[in-house]
């Protein structure tokens, strides 16, 4: 019974922490391809900075009546920089940060911030 119930705490353990880290990248991953995607429309049809920020929220142009941002993102964690307009070299930048993950496992149980994402891309000529 005792290295029974040992062995099913190890066990348990091992199994949540996986689904944790499961977790963890499947979000992060998540919002990186959600980030990407609209860096790549963005790109070739320019649009201004709240456009971007909604697609990447909710994956429309325009804010819906019951917003809920793509796990649970607000616009606070959205930042959408154009740098170097009407030259070249001009560049589009998105930022995710400050989004949490919740995680069970035992002793480790709780929320905890995420990798910032960015990425930036050239912005086609008109």
């Amino acid at each position: 019974m005792l290295e029974g119930a040992l062995t099913l705490v190890v066990f348990v353990s091992l199994f949540l922490g996986a689904i944790d880290l499961a977790q963890i990248l499947l979000i992060h991953q998540s919002i990186v391809e959600r980030v990407r995607s609209v860096a790549r429309v963005t790109s070739v049809t320019c649009c201004d900075t709240d456009t971007v920020k909604n697609l990447v929220l909710y994956g429309q142009t325009a804010t819906p009546s019951q917003p809920s941002g793509y796990y649970g993102l607000t616009a606070s964690n959205v930042a959408v920089t154009f740098s170097d307009q009407n030259s070249p070299d001009q560049r589009l930048t998105i930022r995710v940060t400050g989004f949490q993950y919740r995680s069970f496992t035992p002793m480790l149980a709780g929320v905890s911030n995420g990798i910032p994402v960015q990425v930036s891309i050239p912005l086609e000529q008109p």
